[in-house]
């Protein structure tokens, strides 16, 4: 479902330009490197990250192993779990997900951590009124390993940048972006614990904090219904 994805800083300010780290210069990009992430409400989420083999493979290019488990659960029916096997690539403020295999990539996983834009957008964010451009991300309900999996496709809005503000976070109170957009998907048939089920179509409304000095998204707001959750990065280290 949409609102699984979501699953996940400091803002500097100097003559009225944000200043904002490298992906590769962040917090948790070392050997070693722990970034988890839980989420509440209609949502409950529970992702943990772990970071090996890391390496420079430019100026401002490096890579690392990321290894680790998520699973979802959604008003108590629908839920899922992955493992997380991906090579994360990345350039300045541009990351990717690669699954580790020749071939595969994160868009084909159960769980796909690009779709929470944890990492960022892949562009520096300047100003209140930026537009970024609408996502589609093709995703599955279900675990694989206990049955068959249903395809499911998840359309992303245009986002907003809001006006910057101080939120709570796990690394102290930050001074972060909040980044709008709808997030829908159509009605599909799903096959939950061996019974076929109806899923309606779902629109949500999200609101993304993104934190560029430590570029992560550190929490995710999401009303669904007139029901909310919120997905959060519980630690960085």
């Amino acid at each position: 479902m949409n609102v699984r994805h979501a699953l996940l800083g400091i803002v500097l300010l100097m003559c009225g330009a944000s200043v904002h780290a490298d992906i590769c210069d962040a917090k948790f990009f070392h050997n070693g490197g722990l970034i988890e992430i839980t989420g509440k409400g209609i949502v409950q989420v529970s992702a943990r990250m772990t970071f090996s083999q890391v390496k420079k493979t430019g100026k401002q290019s490096c890579q690392a192993q990321v290894k680790g488990n998520a699973s979802y659960a959604l008003f108590g029916m629908l839920t899922g779990a992955a493992d997380l096997d991906h090579v994360l690539t990345a350039n300045a403020l541009q990351a990717k997900l690669v699954k580790n295999g020749p071939g595969q990539t994160a868009e084909a996983e159960a769980f796909d951590m690009q779709m929470v834009s944890i990492f960022g957008y892949g562009t520096e964010i300047k100003m209140a009124g930026q537009r970024l451009s609408p996502q589609n991300f093709r995703l599955a309900i279900g675990d694989p390993r206990k049955g068959p999996t249903t395809a499911l496709t998840v359309r992303v809005g245009e986002k907003i940048v809001g006006t910057r503000q101080s939120i709570d976070t796990a690394l102290g109170p930050q001074l972060c972006w909040p980044v709008r957009y709808p997030r829908g998907t159509e009605q599909t048939m799903a096959n939950m614990r061996g019974v076929v089920i109806a899923i309606p179509a779902v629109q949500s409304y999200v609101t993304d904090w993104y934190c560029p000095a430590v570029s992560l998204v550190m929490k995710q707001e999401i009303e669904q219904a007139g029901q909310r959750a919120v997905i959060e990065v519980k630690t960085v280290r």
